[in-house]
């Protein structure tokens, strides 16, 4: 049970990144993330947070990765039948830029962290 409870964050994570990428054209556009910018921004930051939370439930950086790589491509793939949307594999490129910077996050910093932080993650 303990096992498919540290799936959850990916799950919501994933659910968000779903609802967001299945928005028309229209409404991404008329919102604040119509510039490229801010939505290369957004996939940065939501594919770090998916990496780390993969991370939570298997506990490895390359598995975690990985992972985040196929839903990348998983999600641009199917976001080319939204109305308005296409797939672009810059995006899975800046998508893969974030889930390395989670890896290094976690590389690198982990060991280092106090015990409650390490919990979090690890447990």
């Amino acid at each position: 049970m303990k096992k498919l409870i540290n799936w959850i964050p990916a799950l919501v994570v994933m659910t968000v990144i779903f609802i967001l990428s299945s928005q028309p054209g229209e409404v991404v556009n008329s919102t604040f993330a119509r510039t490229e910018n801010v939505q290369k921004l957004g996939h940065l930051i939501l594919f770090s947070i998916l990496c780390l939370s993969y991370f939570k439930a298997t506990k490895s950086i390359k598995i975690s990765i990985l992972l985040t790589l196929f839903y990348a491509i998983f999600d641009e793939f199917r976001q080319s039948f939204t109305p308005g949307r296409s797939s672009s594999i810059s995006d899975i490129f800046v998508d893969m830029i974030g889930a390395s910077i989670s890896g290094i996050i976690l590389w690198k910093i982990l060991p280092n962290l106090p015990e409650k932080l390490k919990n979090l993650l690890l447990k």
